[in-house]
Parts: structure tokens; C-alpha cells; sequence
């Protein structure tokens, strides 16, 4: 409760009139805008009918030995209001005519408890330190869109006695999700989700079958279904006539359901698209202490286990026997309709690998969540979900073996992440795949490697093997090692693929992508991110699973060298100049341009002006350029028709033609020229790094004002490599240049 202050009630107002406090007893106690700390020990606390009593601010009411009458109005702010003493439920007990709505409820009795004798909900934490809460059916945790209500730790000798009704806020979103209902000695679905049959707004949700009956709402296809352990398949929800928790032991009892949620029970959200928010309950006994859930006992085999607590829980937290560390959750805001998420830690470090390293989920489970877990080994496998597992991270976006000592600076990852790309130029996250390299990890397919769930839409993975995966861990990449990316239920839409790369150990490799589709190669930034958009069309072939892989070769496949690339501002047109060396079996360049770096273009074709297997020199002016960013990079293609591509190089022109270039050809003194466009006065910071990010050279410079050329010394950087150069200006912000230092 975030250490509320000791004392509570700010204010109290009825119109027209003063608000009493009326003891058991014949004392009449008058009190009105109380601002002392006071301790309530009075044997009864009475909000009469028409009265409201408002806590404002993070306070509490401490009520000991007290019974808490409501036939008024009682809003709770974000206050809380203990139970303390030793009195029994003849005392100390909530009731009235009105509902009480508690933000924090806490209960910490030296005996007996406190019983709920009139509807009661939560708002925030619920908390028994001790003593025993008697619901008698009238309590709801409640759960909207910015906060769903959670159980604190209950600890031994601390009881919650009878049933609870359990909300969860589902946002306005046609999904499918994995869901359970975190509660024991439980009613049917068909009366908890389904809401009995009865259409309320923001109430339960449709649930689907043919040919309808058994509990079911008509519709052509099953929105709900179970997983089979032993086959390890989902099975359709056939009746919904059934009991929402498998059994009544008090003892892990709730079921994990894979679920499509249209919106509430409106028979219109049965039409594309419509949908709206609802909040769907479950009644039954909350289960506390420790729950054990048997999982399979096959290698590789997947259990479906739903979140058994009203209250998130800490996958780090939970007791495993036999179970990788590691889980499957399913992100609904993924895709259209969601989508797979695979999180492990198999070093226990904390840190957890993701697949789709763009979603929201993380360790943390939260209230009437499901997920899947992984068995290691042919034995015995147990989940153990103590107390102590639960957490107060309400996440309500959603609803690595260890590395010897020493190694630890060589592992390097790749995340692909592949987007739907809308016509506006959005983009939404449909999944994703993540390879990690360390000389620690095996080549073969191993537990260490996370086996890929399959989506409703599109669908990417990495193929090893037969293997499909959605993470993979190699040893650190040699020349010719490859990526094979299986893409499937892919539609005819634009797409995009993300490549986020963190890999150094090798400077003389590069990865490419490889299209079979269009025939390309494209150079991936292998210390950043690099964006490629692709269509699938009517072409048969476009669709074809196996079309991309990332293939690792060196950058020059080709005799031919560039010595340097340069794109130079001059006036109001571009220079671009490129120098090769080893001119062999080239047949032509090409300059291709783009305005984010990504999307390139062919602007010029230019022939050789010279004889094979001489140098040559080569420019293009840019007579239009934009206002921002113009990239450049040229393209050699050899007669065979094989290509390789430059570097990229930049320019570029703000709206009020401030600009630096930079040029690397300085072959006498080894110096980087930098030409300061009508550049504002003041000290700039210009840093050289090599690809691994050490630092080669540092120097700062007193820029006058106006177009000037600076020169910078390149310190311990080394001719025929490349190299991050990073200007800081007066104003803090930073441009970042990849050269080639001649």
C-alpha cells in the first residue's frame, strides 16, 4: 500500500448537514472536517443513507475491533482501510445497504477476522496478513483498464474463507488470448464468461461453436479451446455447460484456455470488425498457498498452466522440477489477432531472451493469464507457484545457458521482427525470432534453442534442421554460416523485416540478406538496425516459405576495392565520387539513393572509364536534392551478374542549409576533412571509434561560425578500415558518419 500515512479520513460531507459517527453504545459522537490522526476504536463505524465520506490522499482508517456499517456513499481515493484487533465476526465486520468500494483493504488480526456481510469490492491490494476474511460470496476484485485488482501474499495461518468474484478488463480488441479463471469450487463457463447467457454492456463475451448448444453461441467456427498435453494439441471447448476449473482440491485447479474475445456479449461484435471492451468474472474459493502443477513428462513436451493467483506472478519466482526456464505467453496486441511470445533466462541471470523483442510481455504473469512451459528431461515434471512467486507488476499492455567467465564479451545477437506495412506508412508488429552467438552454445539444435508455436496469421522462424525455432543459440558466426527464415500465412500486403544486430567479434564477415524471390543481396548493418520492405503479390513464387536467409560473407566478394566513397554538398547540388582499385569483371555502377537509409533507389548507371583491372574514378551530381537526409550507395555488377554494394554515405540539408560533410581521402597527412556549412559558432566534439566501439581518437573544436573546412586527426585508426565518426555540437545533439579511412 506504498506506506500510507497513519490516519485517513480527510473529510466528511453530507449537503446541508454534518456527518456522525454512531457508536454501539449510547454516546453520540458529532464530527465533522476531522484532520487529527485518530485511531478508530470505536465498536461501530455507521456512513448513514444520503452521507458520503471521501479519503483523499495515500491515507488509511485503522479500524480495530470495529464493525464498518455503509448505507451511504464511500469513495476510497486511493486510501486504504485496515482491520486490526482481536474481536470476532459478532464485532468486527463489514455490512450495510450500499456497496463499499475499498481502493486497499487490508485485514491483520491478533484473532478471529472480519466477515463481509454486504457486497464488498477491491480496488487495488487485497491483504490478510492474518486472521481469517469471511467473503460469503460478497466480495469482487475488481479489474478496469488501468488497474486490476491483485491478493498480496497470504501467509500460513492466514485465511480467505469462501468465494470471491475475479474481474479481468479485456480492452477493445478481436483476439485470441490465453486466459484462466484463478479460483477453485468454480460454476461453468457458460455462467462465469458467458455471464449466464445474458447480454449486459461490458459484460462477459461470446464464446463460439457449431453447431451451437451445450452451452455454446452459434457461430461456424470454436472460440475456445483446451490443450491436450498428451498430443500436444489444441482441442475445441465442445460444451460450455462444464465447470471453468478442472476440480475443486484447492490445489491448482484452474485450467488454461486458449480463447478468441470479440468484446462483450453483443451479438453484433459476431460481425468483422466490431468489438468493444468488456470485463469478464469468474466466482469460486481464490487459491492460496502453494499450488503444484503436474506437467508432461516428455522431453520437449508443453503444458498449458494458467496463473493460478489473482495476482501477478514472478516467472522467476516459481518453483520448476524438470522444467526449462522458460515460457510461451500470447501477446494479443501482436498481428491482427496476436501471437506467439517465447521469454527464457537458461543462465539465471534475470535477463530474459525474447523472441519478438518488440512486445510488451515480460516475466511477470499476470491475473487470469495462461501460459505454456517447456519439460527438459524424460521424468517427473512439476510447475511450483508458491506465495512468494506473486508480484505487483500489473502489465496492462498485455494482457541463455551460462556463460563461462571470459566469454561473456563475444555474445552477440540478432532479433528479426517482421511488420504488416500499411498503406499509410504504419507499421504493426506481427512476430519475430532471436538468435544469440556465443562459443558456449552448440550448433546443433539443442534445449538451448526454443521451439517455435504457430500463429493464427503470419508466422516466422528460423529452420534448422527440421527443426522450426523462434529462438536459437550457435556458436559465434564463421564464414558461410546461414540464417534460414521460414515466412508463412503471409497474404498479398506489403511487409517489413527488422534486423536489430549487436555483433563485433568478427569485423571481416558481414550479413546479408538474401531475397530468392527478387534476386538481391542486401548488406544487413550488423551493429544496428537495418529495414527492408517487401510485397507479397499474386506471383506464386513470392509466397514461397523459404524466399529470405541471412547468409555471413565477407563484405568484398568481388576483386574489386573502393578505396573511397564520398557524397559532398556544393552549392545546391551533390557530389557523389567513388574510387575502386582491382577493376576486374566489373561491368557497370550504380548509384542508388533513399531518404531513410532503407529504401534505395537507382538514379544514375555509369560505365567504365577505364581499362579491366585498372583503377577508376568515378562522379555523379545530385542536381535535386532533398531537404533532410540523402543517402547514398553504389552498387558494382560484375559480368557475371553477381553485385556487391559500398558503403552508405550521407548528406544532409537542413531548412536552413546547415549541414556537415565529411571527407576521408586525405592519403598525404591521414587526416578527416569536415566542412562546416553555415554551421553555428561554438565547440563541437568529433570522436573516432572502430566497429567495436573503442574509442581511436577524441578532439574538440572551436568552429567560428559560417562554412569552414576543420580538419581532425585520426589518431590510432588505421587506414583500409571503417570507422564511426561522431560529431557533438554546442546544442548536444549528435550525427554519426560510417567511413572508410584512406
Amino acid at each position: 500500500m506504498n506506506n500510507p500515512i497513519p490516519f485517513i479520513i480527510r473529510y466528511f460531507y453530507k449537503p446541508g448537514y454534518k456527518f456522525s459517527f454512531v457508536p454501539a453504545f449510547s454516546t453520540f459522537i458529532k464530527l465533522s472536517f476531522i484532520l487529527n490522526p485518530l485511531v478508530l476504536t470505536a465498536q461501530k463505524i455507521i456512513i448513514n443513507s444520503g452521507c458520503n465520506v471521501i479519503i483523499q490522499g495515500n491515507l488509511y482508517v485503522l479500524a480495530n475491533n470495529t464493525a464498518f456499517e455503509n448505507n451511504g456513499v464511500f469513495t476510497a481515493g486511493t486510501g486504504a482501510v485496515k482491520f486490526t484487533g482481536n474481536a470476532d465476526t459478532a464485532i468486527a465486520y463489514v455490512a450495510g445497504n450500499s456497496n463499499t468500494a475499498f481502493y486497499n483493504l487490508s485485514i491483520d488480526k491478533t484473532a478471529y477476522g472480519i466477515a463481509l456481510k454486504s457486497t464488498v469490492s477491491v480496488q487495488n491490494i487485497l491483504k490478510v496478513s492474518s486472521g481469517n476474511l469471511y467473503t460469503d460470496s460478497n466480495l469482487t476484485l475488481l479489474s478496469v483498464a488501468a488497474l486490476t485488482a491483485r491478493v498480496d501474499t497470504v501467509p500460513s495461518g492466514a485465511n480467505i474463507l469462501g468465494k470471491v468474484m475475479v474481474e479481468r478488463y479485456i480492452p477493445a480488441r478481436r483476439a485470441w488470448r490465453l486466459m484462466t479463471a484463478p479460483v477453485t469450487e468454480a460454476s461453468t463457463i457458460y455462467n462465469t464468461w458467458q455471464n449466464r447467457g445474458v447480454y449486459a454492456v461490458g459484460k462477459g463475451m461470446l464464446i463460439s461453436g457449431p453447431p451451437g448448444g451445450n452451452g455454446l453461441d452459434r457461430a461456424g467456427s470454436s472460440s475456445l479451446k483446451k490443450f491436450n498435453t498428451a498430443t500436444g494439441a489444441l482441442a475445441d471447448v465442445i460444451n460450455t455447460n462444464t465447470p471453468i476449473s478442472a476440480t475443486n482440491t484447492g490445489n491448482a485447479d484452474n485450467t488454461g484456455y486458449f480463447v478468441f474475445i470479440r468484446g462483450d456479449r453483443n451479438t453484433n461484435n459476431f460481425i468483422v470488425p466490431n468489438t468493444n471492451t468488456t470485463t469478464i468474472a469468474a466466482i469460486g474459493r481464490l487459491q492460496t498457498g502453494t499450488q503444484n502443477f503436474s506437467a508432461s513428462s516428455v522431453y520437449g513436451g508443453f503444458t498449458l498452466i494458467g496463473n493460478p493467483f489473482a495476482s501477478p506472478v514472478d516467472f522467476g519466482l516459481i518453483g520448476r522440477t524438470n522444467l526449462l526456464k522458460r515460457f510461451y505467453a500470447w501477446d494479443p496486441s501482436l498481428n491482427t489477432v496476436g501471437g506467439y511470445i517465447m521469454l527464457d533466462d537458461l543462465d539465471e541471470n534475470g535477463i530474459y531472451s525474447k523472441s519478438v523483442v518488440g512486445s510488451q510481455q515480460n516475466q511477470h504473469i499476470q491475473s487470469a493469464q495462461a501460459f505454456y512451459v517447456e519439460t527438459d528431461l524424460n521424468a517427473t515434471a512439476i510447475l511450483s507457484v508458491s506465495e512468494n512467486a506473486k508480484s505487483s507488476s500489473n502489465n496492462n499492455l498485455v494482457f541463455r545457458p551460462q556463460i563461462p567467465a571470459g566469454n561473456e564479451q563475444v555474445t552477440e545477437t540478432i532479433s528479426t521482427s517482421l511488420y504488416l506495412l500499411n498503406p499509410d506508412g504504419s507499421l504493426v508488429l506481427a512476430d519475430g525470432v532471436f538468435s544469440d552467438y556465443n562459443n558456449a552454445y552448440h550448433a546443433a539444435v539443442t534445449r538451448e534453442d526454443a521451439s517455435k508455436f504457430t500463429n493464427v496469421n503470419e508466422n516466422l522462424a528460423i529452420v534448422r534442421n527440421t527443426a522450426l525455432l523462434a529462438l536459437e543459440r550457435r556458436p559465434i558466426v564463421v564464414l558461410d554460416d546461414t540464417v534460414f527464415l521460414k515466412l508463412w500465412k503471409t497474404t498479398q500486403r506489403s511487409y517489413q523485416l527488422e534486423f536489430v544486430a549487436a555483433m563485433s567479434s568478427n569485423i571481416g564477415l558481414t550479413a546479408f540478406l538474401i531475397d530468392s524471390y527478387l534476386h538481391t543481396s542486401t548488406p544487413l548493418n550488423t551493429s544496428g538496425t537495418t529495414n527492408i520492405n517487401f510485397v507479397i503479390n499474386s506471383d506464386t513464387a513470392s509466397t514461397n516459405v523459404n524466399r529470405f536467409m541471412v547468409v555471413f560473407n565477407p563484405l568484398n566478394t568481388l576483386p574489386v576495392n573502393f578505396t573511397s566513397v564520398t557524397a559532398i554538398r556544393k552549392g545546391e547540388q551533390i557530389v557523389v565520387e567513388w574510387n575502386v582499385q582491382n577493376e576486374i569483371n566489373v561491368a557497370k555502377y550504380e548509384v542508388e539513393k533513399s531518404m531513410n537509409g532503407t529504401d534505395f533507389y537507382l538514379v544514375n548507371t555509369s560505365k567504365l572509364n577505364g581499362l579491366n583491372n585498372s583503377a577508376g574514378n568515378y562522379r555523379w551530381i545530385d542536381q535535386l536534392p532533398i531537404t533532410g537526409n540523402n543517402f547514398y550507395r553504389i552498387k558494382m555488377i560484375g559480368v557475371d551478374g553477381h553485385f556487391q554494394y559500398s558503403a552508405t554515405v550521407k548528406v544532409t540539408i537542413a531548412n536552413n542549409l546547415q549541414q556537415i560533410t565529411v571527407s576521408t581521402t586525405q592519403p598525404a597527412t591521414g587526416n578527416i576533412n569536415l566542412t562546416f556549412n553555415n554551421m553555428p559558432a561554438g565547440i563541437y566534439q568529433a570522436k573516432l571509434l572502430n566497429m567495436q566501439g573503442q574509442l581511436m581518437h577524441i578532439q574538440k573544436i572551436q568552429h567560428p561560425e559560417g562554412t569552414v573546412i576543420e580538419k581532425i586527426e585520426s589518431g590510432r585508426a588505421k587506414a583500409g578500415a571503417m570507422y564511426m565518426l561522431e560529431i557533438i555540437g554546442p546544442d548536444k545533439n549528435k550525427v554519426s558518419y560510417k567511413i572508410l579511412l584512406h
